[in-house]
């Protein structure tokens, strides 16, 4: 695992909110229904809180998935 995602899962490892990131083929009418263009090679990511509708907009693309880690903790990290 890169030393990026330790650093998020370190940054958010006891907040409510989790980190989600995919690849926007996975997400494709989730980012639709945000009025967010797709970009099926590329990545998006959010926080989230499972089984309950709270979580943040989508943000991306990024070209990988470190780039959507590093914006998480840029924008929510502590």
């Amino acid at each position: 695992m890169s030393p990026t995602i330790e650093k998020m899962r370190e940054t958010f490892r006891d907040s409510f909110m989790q980190p989600e990131c995919f690849i926007g083929a996975d997400i494709e009418w989730e980012l639709m229904q945000s009025d967010m263009d797709c970009e099926s090679d590329k990545y998006y990511c959010r926080l989230s809180a499972s089984g309950f509708l709270d979580c943040t907009d989508w943000h991306g693309p990024f070209d990988s998935v470190d780039e959507a880690a590093d914006h998480l903790i840029d924008m929510y990290g502590e």
